[in-house]
């Protein structure tokens, strides 16, 4: 029976994920042999087990969890808290991403009902009632300033409402292998029963990084909509060396939370970040742990 293109992608993606599994078990099999796996305790006094094989102690960094992620070993370098279930804001827009790409036609033209804007101090992008937008520049508005305007927009298009979307965005972390999320909306915004950690986020990026268009949009210090300029919620980009994503996230519930990423000499590294007190302090934390994973000698991969 032929299978839909969909329904081959999540194969491929479970065959990825089984081989990166048994990858991360290889090497932390070697490094029990070679070195010592080591525990650390960040400041919330949470042990971070780290899987490298050099007894060099991961930084401690203010933040309820956190996962560091060698991309080209596909080896977690350290964690702590990282199967969490947490609230992680705008990251849950990544899992929104995932569903919107999987439906393809980026091109098709959408035109907005009105409402789209929420409740005051959201953060939008100010799509008006009867604007026509393609799904292309509402994903990239999505990713790169956080937009729910976007968010519920690609909803109500693919799926009819938020509420079917959301179920979408489940059966989508359901065949990732996502264990520890749950969308109850398309934005993130806080919502009971709606989860994810640092592990899943790490995951999810590896796979949403095999898209090219997701690699440059989230890589891109900007957006332009209507004629304006406005930039990514994500000041690592101008900040950090070899900066290339990933996205930011912010409610009350969860704090401030990254999912950051920078390639250096070949090598690319994935940080997700959750619970940092300011968003400074969750800049801290993402650069901090990202100088310590290009500081080690890169794993066997």
């Amino acid at each position: 029976m032929t299978q839909s293109p969909s329904a081959m992608r999540r194969r491929e993606r479970t065959t990825r994920r089984a081989a990166v599994l048994v990858a991360t078990i290889a090497i932390g099999a070697t490094a029990s042999c070679r070195g010592s796996s080591v525990a650390t305790t960040d400041t919330h006094g949470v042990s971070a087990t780290t899987t490298v094989d050099r007894a060099i102690r991961a930084p401690a960094v203010d933040a309820t969890a956190y996962a560091v992620f060698d991309a080209q070993a596909s080896t977690m370098l350290a964690t702590a808290n990282a199967d969490a279930r947490l609230a992680v804001g705008s990251l849950m827009k990544l899992l929104n991403a995932a569903v919107a790409y999987d439906a393809g036609h980026r091109d098709h033209d959408v035109v907005a009902p009105d409402g789209l804007a929420g409740s005051a101090g959201e953060s939008v992008i100010g799509i008006d009632a009867d604007q026509v937008v393609s799904r292309a520049v509402l994903i990239r508005a999505m990713l790169k300033v956080s937009a729910n305007d976007a968010a519920r927009l690609l909803a109500i298009d693919i799926a009819g409402s938020e509420e079917a979307y959301a179920a979408m965005m489940n059966d989508a972390a359901a065949s990732l292998g996502l264990a520890n999320t749950r969308a109850v909306n398309a934005t993130g915004l806080d919502a009971q029963g709606q989860f994810s950690s640092a592990r899943d986020l790490i995951e999810l990026a590896a796979v949403l990084s095999e898209d090219a268009d997701f690699r440059r949009t989230v890589a891109e210090a900007t957006a332009r909509f209507d004629g304006r300029t406005i930039p990514n919620t994500n000041d690592l980009l101008v900040t950090y060396q070899g900066a290339d994503g990933i996205k930011t996230g912010h409610t009350s519930n969860a704090g401030y939370c990254l999912l950051a990423s920078a390639t250096r000499h070949g090598r690319r590294v994935i940080v997700a970040v959750l619970g940092a007190p300011t968003d400074d302090a969750r800049d801290r934390a993402a650069a901090t742990l990202l100088d310590w994973a290009f500081a080690l000698e890169p794993p066997p991969g």
